[in-house]
């Protein structure tokens, strides 16, 4: 076998980078069969060592487009954060010659996504490394754009009622981004009563300047909206516009450069952050950037930033590398907006036991979030105690064959795929339990208001969301406190009744939105 990926290695290294492109799928079903072979991976990690040590051994003679596409290989499949390092290092080396602006932004976003569900290969040196290629790539686009041309105007000059929320992504009720994005432009127009511009830039994740990378992700897009120049929301209307699914575009950048000058809003709310649009145009105007990972700083230039946590030390450097000032970063609650409910079910109706004790895990990334040791805790739980049983929703690919490694565990699980009306399924269960990962605030904060309390380590959306009443410290407290909650009917009606309290405050975003844009509009640097 190895001779004949020795063979293939030393034919592609020959390639121009025309022909490496044109031969990319070679290499990449290759790859893509040595990582089936190698699944379950907690049983074939000698193998996978080796396969990615020999895959990198001659990586310094390689041209730079083929060592990106090995190492993120190597990344993805091994998770050892020593290739998700070296492959930042790669990309933000890169001659731009060989690698350009428009390689380097697709290769920003596959990197974030690839490393998002995956809490092994997330770290602060790649969280600065990111925001390093980030900066880069801002002022790259900057000198382009010549946005030096674009002065800043005072707030004297700016329309008072005018506001543009950018997103990078669009999708649907059930897209929690969009939630946001819609529940901002509602408070924005409707109780602070100012017109809001909504623009999708379709930045996120794009497709232009595909580059080499192994098992690429695609950003979702709906092309429909590219015909909407109205969006309603609840009972109020909004100007909407969407990008073409090519961005960045410099031609289109411009011209939204422009818009700004001559329409001066009043500011810009940028929903997610890593949009180069908005960031630009926070030259012009101010820009508020909300996370829409709130638990994190973003990588965004713009003036303010919100987060739902105090800071730490890393975030420090982080704002020195994006030219950020700590006094412009400003704590508030993040707040939620769910889709309705409009089913009830009982228990029996969606197949679960009438008297389980029944746990929730949801995500759209469960294949990569459940974790080893976290199966293993859920295994250890319900042999422990007869009554418990798991329920999965959302995305779990590979579920059987990922929960086979777990027979006792597998006899006790639910699957319930991309469900239309989570609030209804999450009215059937008990307790929300949460793995180890940066996400889950969204799915958190629909437990919470469902009376559902939640188990949670101390990192992540979920955890924010939550607050430190629901945290445990490891994997064994969090056992540990499931059984307790199964057995102490006492325990988990009072902790039932502080996640209702919790989760009617996570939906208030009158009062916690509209308070915080309020507080930022009297900050002198708003000016």
């Amino acid at each position: 076998m190895w001779n004949g990926i020795e063979n293939l290695l030393l034919k592609m290294k020959q390639c121009t980078i025309e022909e490496y492109y044109a031969q990319f799928a070679v290499m990449e079903h290759w790859l893509r069969e040595q990582e089936k072979l190698l699944t379950p991976k907690n049983k074939n990690r000698n193998a996978i060592t080796n396969l990615c040590e020999n895959l990198t051994l001659e990586l310094h003679t390689y041209p730079v487009w083929m060592k990106i596409h090995i190492l993120s290989f190597c990344m993805k499949c091994s998770e050892e954060p020593k290739y998700a390092q070296w492959l930042m290092e790669e990309v933000l080396n890169a001659d731009y010659d060989l690698l350009g602006e428009y390689n380097k932004y697709f290769l920003y976003w596959q990197i974030r996504s690839s490393i998002f569900g995956k809490v092994k290969l997330q770290s602060e040196t790649m969280e600065k490394g990111l925001a390093k290629l980030y900066r880069k790539l801002y002022e790259s686009f900057y000198k382009a754009l010549h946005v030096e041309m674009f002065s800043y105007i005072p707030l004297e000059e700016r329309d008072k009622n005018l506001v543009f929320i950018f997103t990078s992504q669009f999708l649907t009720e059930l897209h929690a981004p969009t939630k946001t994005v819609c529940d901002r432009a509602y408070y924005v127009q409707h109780e602070l009563g100012k017109k809001v511009v909504i623009i999708n830039t379709a930045m996120l994740i794009p497709k232009k300047g595909d580059t080499p990378f192994y098992n690429r992700d695609q950003g979702g897009y709906m092309e429909k909206y590219l015909k909407t120049s109205r969006f309603q929301y609840r009972d109020e209307v909004f100007e909407f516009m969407q990008y073409e699914d090519d961005m960045p575009d410099l031609v289109r950048m411009q011209k939204l450069l422009f818009r700004m000058k001559k329409e001066k809003p009043y500011c810009i709310i940028n929903i997610g952050g890593g949009d180069l649009c908005a960031d630009l145009c926070g030259n012009v105007v101010p820009e508020i950037t909300i996370s829409t990972v709130f638990s994190e700083m973003a990588a965004a230039m713009g003036k303010f930033q919100v987060i739902d946590r105090n800071l730490k030390p890393s975030d420090y450097e982080l704002m020195q590398i994006l030219g950020l000032k700590p006094e412009n970063i400003k704590k508030s609650m993040f707040t939620f907006v769910f889709k309705e409910q409009t089913h009830h079910f009982t228990r029996e109706e969606i197949g679960l036991p009438r008297r389980a004790y029944i746990l929730l895990v949801t995500g759209w990334r469960l294949k990569d979030e459940a974790e080893e040791d976290f199966l293993k805790m859920l295994e250890s739980a319900v042999c422990k105690e007869q009554q418990i049983e798991v329920v999965f929703m959302g995305l779990f690919q590979d579920y059987g064959q990922v929960l086979s490694a777990y027979p006792k565990l597998k006899e006790k699980a639910h699957y319930f795929e991309c469900q239309e009306d989570a609030l209804a399924v999450t009215e059937c269960c008990d307790l929300y339990v949460n793995p180890r990962r940066k996400g889950g605030g969204s799915s958190a904060a629909e437990a919470l208001y469902m009376g559902l309390p939640v188990v949670t380590l101390s990192m992540g959306d979920a955890a924010e969301a939550a607050g430190e009443d629901f945290w445990v410290s490891d994997y064994h407290e969090m056992e540990d406190k499931i059984i307790r909650y199964c057995r102490s009917r006492e325990s988990y009606d009072e902790m039932s009744a502080l996640a209702r309290k919790r989760g009617k405050s996570l939906t208030d975003s009158k009062k916690h939105f509209c308070e915080l844009f309020r507080s930022i509009e009297a900050d002198p640097n708003f000016r």
